[in-house]
């Protein structure tokens, strides 16, 4: 009798072990979600989606200049906008259908209104150069854009319309030709909503780009050679969404760390385009793995060109007068 009563307090201190254990699991995870969710600019969930025809609709051609880490105001941001712009004047015959900005758009904090004066100084003088001007802006958030008020970011959308940024996610077609989905990489949230949740509008606006180049633009990189740490070479991030923009997207571009990089990954059907040398202090980088396959710690920036069959990367050094090519990379559709 004895040993019974023994045996039957011991299974129920086990049981009561496992549901405190299981109790404060569940807290966690909820004070977790409270956190995120805090930490979210309101208003900003929901599936956005908007169109606008390239210029060259008929044509079926889409060409984009894509440049991250731009917000410091320095001569490094104006060097690298005076090149851009040095390219999109030499594209007279082909003009570009817009510009991919990569976060941390505004150092070091982000802005604090729609008003604040780094609108002016780290926005509208670089990139209001007579071609440049002329293009649409499809902005993501990078880390130091949520230190004071991503929300203003969004709501400079209604300020400037050339800011098109209607949300922390959305996404644009450019005609048939190509889908952009523009993703908040900070609050990579998942909930099984497309119109709540970022990874499930991912996914979503990945899966019903029929007969479309696919491309991806986040902050944080799923991989680089930086050597900042998990956050800058992708490693959490990676193992948590990699997959899918593998079995998807053609193309994932970030910021983040301040290097230009090309990386592909076997068996993987994306490429992983790394721009986050648009203004802000180049970062030390390791010796490069077997999946890189262009690696530059210099400041500069990347154009595409995307037809219905190919697509066309190229790096470009903000250093020279000419914003020198420096690499190149052709993809042919296979899918």
């Amino acid at each position: 009798m004895n040993l019974k009563l023994a045996g039957q307090r011991r299974a129920k201190l086990v049981w009561t072990a496992v549901a405190a254990i299981a109790g404060i699991g569940v807290c966690a995870l909820a004070g977790l979600a409270l956190f995120v969710w805090l930490g979210t600019p309101r208003g900003t969930s929901g599936s956005i989606e908007m169109s606008w025809p390239p210029h060259d609709a008929k044509g079926g051609t889409v060409r984009l200049l894509a440049v991250g880490d731009t917000g410091t105001a320095g001569t490094e941001q104006f060097h690298v906008a005076t090149a851009m712009e040095t390219v999109c004047n030499r594209a007279k015959d082909k003009p570009f259908d817009g510009i991919l900005l990569l976060g941390d758009n505004f150092y070091p904090s982000g802005v604090a209104s729609t008003t604040d004066a780094q609108w002016q100084e780290k926005f509208e003088k670089p990139y209001g150069s007579t071609c440049l001007a002329g293009l649409p802006v499809y902005p993501v958030l990078g880390n130091h854009d949520y230190r004071l008020s991503p929300q203003a970011q969004i709501d400079y959308f209604a300020v400037q319309p050339r800011w098109r940024m209607p949300g922390r996610f959305y996404s644009v077609d450019f005609g048939p030709v190509a889908r952009l989905v523009a993703l908040d990489t900070n609050r990579f949230d998942w909930c099984g909503s497309s119109g709540n949740c970022v990874f499930d509008f991912m996914k979503s606006r990945l899966v019903t780009a029929k007969g479309a180049w696919r491309i991806l633009t986040g902050h944080h990189p799923m991989a680089s050679s930086s050597t900042h740490g998990p956050a800058y070479d992708g490693t959490f991030f990676a193992h948590t969404v990699r997959g899918a923009v593998c079995d998807r997207a053609d193309f994932y571009l970030s910021g983040h760390a301040h290097q230009l990089e090309h990386l592909q990954f076997q068996g993987c059907k994306a490429d992983f385009v790394v721009a986050g040398s648009g203004g802000a202090d180049i970062g030390k980088v390791r010796d490069p793995g077997k999946e890189t396959k262009f690696l530059k710690a210099g400041h500069g920036f990347v154009t595409m060109e995307l037809t219905s069959a190919k697509a066309t990367v190229v790096f470009h050094d903000s250093s020279t007068p000419d914003a020198l090519e420096i690499y190149r990379y052709e993809k042919i559709r296979t899918r």
